[in-house]
């Protein structure tokens, strides 16, 4: 169990989602997300990231945010990309080459750094696809792992409003 969740029941049929919708991720993103509205998002994710900011990415998909980061740090910092889909990983590799570190783990069992490893957590995306009641717990360890004025900025898809998950956020 995990936060209240079984894994088997929950975690195993994300990957096996994601395992499929790695092949056509970008491309679906594409036709359901304006080029406009994209970089919007990741403009306002990465608002407070500077020079020699440390960044995790959380659920980092194809690396898009990541590699935006890289190229606002110029290089600098640390940045780091966590994911449950290894072949979302392969994807991200794929588009960024090694400008980040990426792990592939489940956020809900915990993250895997230390207090204070980050200036920047963003998480576009993830929140939606969330059991409520893990939510509660994974805001607790981001504020572990963020550093001392730090910034989180997670991003909610349109029509997420409905989802169980996304109430239980903005509580």
């Amino acid at each position: 169990m995990m936060n209240g969740i079984n894994s088997a029941k929950y975690m195993e049929p994300k990957r096996s989602i994601y395992r499929e919708y790695s092949r056509t991720y970008d491309e679906d993103r594409q036709r359901f997300v304006p080029d406009d509205a994209l970089f919007q998002c990741t403009r306002w994710a990465l608002e407070h990231l500077e020079p020699g900011h440390n960044l995790l990415d959380l659920g980092c998909g194809s690396g898009e945010l990541l590699l935006e980061a890289y190229r606002q740090t110029a290089g600098t910092g640390v940045l780091a990309g966590l994911d449950l889909s290894p072949q979302m990983l392969s994807q991200t590799r794929v588009q960024t080459g090694n400008v980040a570190s990426l792990i592939q783990s489940n956020s809900l069992g915990g993250l895997p750094f230390g207090d204070g490893s980050f200036n920047l957590v963003t998480s576009p995306n993830l929140h939606q696809e969330l059991p409520t009641q893990t939510i509660p717990p994974l805001l607790e360890q981001v504020l572990h792992v963020l550093r001392p004025g730090g910034c989180f900025r997670a991003v909610i898809p349109c029509m997420a409003d409905r989802r169980p998950s996304f109430q239980a956020f903005q509580e």
